[in-house]
């Protein structure tokens, strides 16, 4: 299918996509089965104009930052193009509910954006009265504020601020990553490009749409002229087995979902569970948002094989939402790419030394592929100097679809950037092209003298016999003596063993990276804290372990 002279995404402003869409591509349809409503670009062209008068009447103006707190719905997509055709800038955040963490964070995110008016469908008196009392001066608008009329709606400029996204908080306070329209379609279109979408895509999606990946992968395959088909995240956390069973009902060619996602849905995919499902249209399961394990490719191509689903249908990825998601995209059509590297030498001298995969020493990491479509890459030394092939540095990048910065945070600012560069806190190396994220530079234990990633100590207990679902976070600690330790949170079954299964772990972990200074605590199985996007949040672990500890002494210590 050749494409329009005046595509949606080569629009200059998101409010100009969506009516190139509606003339264009106007079937382009947003499903949402658990509530049995679909939306198409034309209905969503008119319903997001009349939302936008709604707004102005109840004195949002232009340039001003608005909350969007709805699930995913057509609500969702109807507030958010009608902010943006109001002429403000639309905040995306969980939906409003009664858990303390939950409201907490929507109640930083009012403030540190400085906003007045907040969308929400929340009907529970707890959290909205929290949200009264904590935000003053807030006003809370409801999804049904549309307005009849015609006229000219406030103009819209590339540079005007579109998006303020707020960062998951995995290693910090959350910031919001300013996006002007000109970056946000940027972002769009090098998603579309690098991954070879095309109007026939259909995209079947679990992640929140206020996560980076759930609202800009839903975004471009809508303006791309495709459909997307989006499910309740806790749909998928009960029955991961619903998901598949909606891929092969609405015929998807795409997924998104983090890694961790993925391990449950090749847990789910039993050969009862994958008995007349026809999987075969599935092209692309973008894998990111943290880091994709080799494991996790394994399985996922030998329980889904037997459903047609081609091997290289795992399609790894590194984003963000400084980037408008994507950074490096793999080849389409190709299949994950793994290589096995000395652990010890890569963390300590920062250079890459393969090994075979069976080596007692190999870390197996997995390639994310090369720079998206107007992204630029560099890797940097800690001395400053860019890294040569082969060695390990921060990932810095530059480009359209990159952060202007972080709203009303100049302090942050400017540690983020590096002249016109981006750093993104991570560390990599390059082979023959192929970015490989090794981990997080802040995040990184200094045991005596020996660098050792997080990464690694979690990928050992998660393997130890008794921790629940292999869920495990490693973090740094401090002893009385000043000395930095190895600290591994582990979740365990409520009919485990906790003393039993910490010592197996502390054990597992001092064998494999021969390091003694570690110490297990366990908690409740599901009750260690993920951002939206499923990584695993170890400030805020390290936090919780710190306070229960000085507290009661309530921690089970491995000696």
């Amino acid at each position: 299918m050749n494409a329009p002279a005046d595509h949606p995404l080569d629009q200059a402003t998101l409010p100009a996509a969506l009516s190139a869409l509606s003339r264009h591509f106007p079937a382009a349809t947003a499903t949402f089965p658990g509530m049995n409503v679909s939306l198409d670009a034309a209905g969503l062209d008119q319903a997001s104009a009349r939302f936008a008068r709604g707004l102005l009447r109840h004195g949002v103006r232009p340039g001003a930052v608005v909350g969007l707190a709805v699930p995913a719905s057509a609500d969702f997509l109807v507030s958010l193009f009608g902010v943006l055709r109001a002429g403000a800038a639309v905040c995306p955040l969980p939906a409003l509910q009664g858990l303390s963490s939950s409201r907490t964070r929507l109640a930083h995110a009012v403030h540190a954006a400085g906003m007045r008016h907040l969308i929400t469908g929340a009907v529970d008196p707890t959290a909205i009265g929290y949200l009264r009392e904590s935000c003053p001066g807030l006003a809370l608008l409801g999804a049904d504020i549309g307005a009849p009329g015609s006229g000219t709606l406030p103009e819209v400029a590339p540079d005007d601020l579109a998006i303020v996204q707020f960062t998951s908080g995995s290693t910090a306070e959350p910031k919001g990553v300013m996006l002007p329209h000109r970056a946000v379609l940027a972002g769009l279109r090098a998603i579309a490009l690098s991954s070879g979408l095309t109007p026939d895509d259909v995209l079947v999606q679990w992640v929140p749409p206020h996560h980076d990946m759930g609202l800009f992968g839903m975004l471009t395959a809508l303006l791309n002229g495709g459909s997307a088909v989006l499910l309740s995240p806790m749909s998928f956390i009960r029955r991961p087995a619903g998901l598949l069973a909606e891929m092969a009902r609405s015929r998807g060619t795409l997924m998104t979902g983090p890694d961790f996602s993925y391990r449950r849905l090749a847990s789910a995919a039993t050969p009862e569970t994958l008995a007349g499902l026809d999987l075969r249209r599935w092209r692309i399961a973008f894998n990111g948002a943290e880091p994709v394990r080799a494991a996790t490719l394994t399985a996922f191509e030998e329980r889904f094989a037997p459903a047609g689903v081609a091997s290289s249908s795992m399609y790894p990825v590194y984003g963000m939402a400084e980037a408008t998601l994507a950074i490096t995209f793999p080849e389409p059509g190709s299949r994950p790419r793994v290589v096995h590297v000395d652990r010890e030498v890569l963390s300590n001298e920062g250079a890459v030394r393969l090994r075979p995969h069976d080596h007692p020493g190999g870390k197996a990491l997995v390639a994310v592929g090369k720079p998206v479509h107007g992204m630029r890459m560099r890797l940097v030394e800690k001395s400053g100097e860019l890294c040569r092939p082969g060695r390990l540095g921060e990932v810095q990048i530059s480009g359209p679809a990159v952060t202007t910065g972080y709203y009303r945070n100049p302090e942050a600012n400017r540690e983020a950037f590096d002249g016109c560069w981006f750093r993104t806190g991570d560390l990599g190396f390059q082979l023959q092209g192929d970015l490989f994220v090794a981990g997080r530079n802040k995040e990184m234990i200094i045991i005596r003298g020996v660098n050792v990633f997080p990464e690694d100590i979690e990928a050992v207990a998660s393997q130890v016999q008794g921790v629940h679902r292999g869920h495990c976070v490693a973090f740094p600690v401090t002893d009385h003596d000043g000395d930095e330790r190895i600290a591994v949170a582990i979740e365990v079954a409520r009919t485990g063993a906790p003393e039993s299964t910490a010592k197996r772990v502390r054990r597992a972990v001092c064998e494999a990276l021969d390091i003694n200074a570690v110490e297990v605590h366990t908690v409740a199985a599901n009750s260690l804290p993920r951002t939206t996007s499923g990584k695993w949040q170890r400030a805020l672990t390290r936090q919780r372990i710190s306070r229960s500890a000085s507290a009661a002494g309530a921690h089970e210590m491995a000696r």
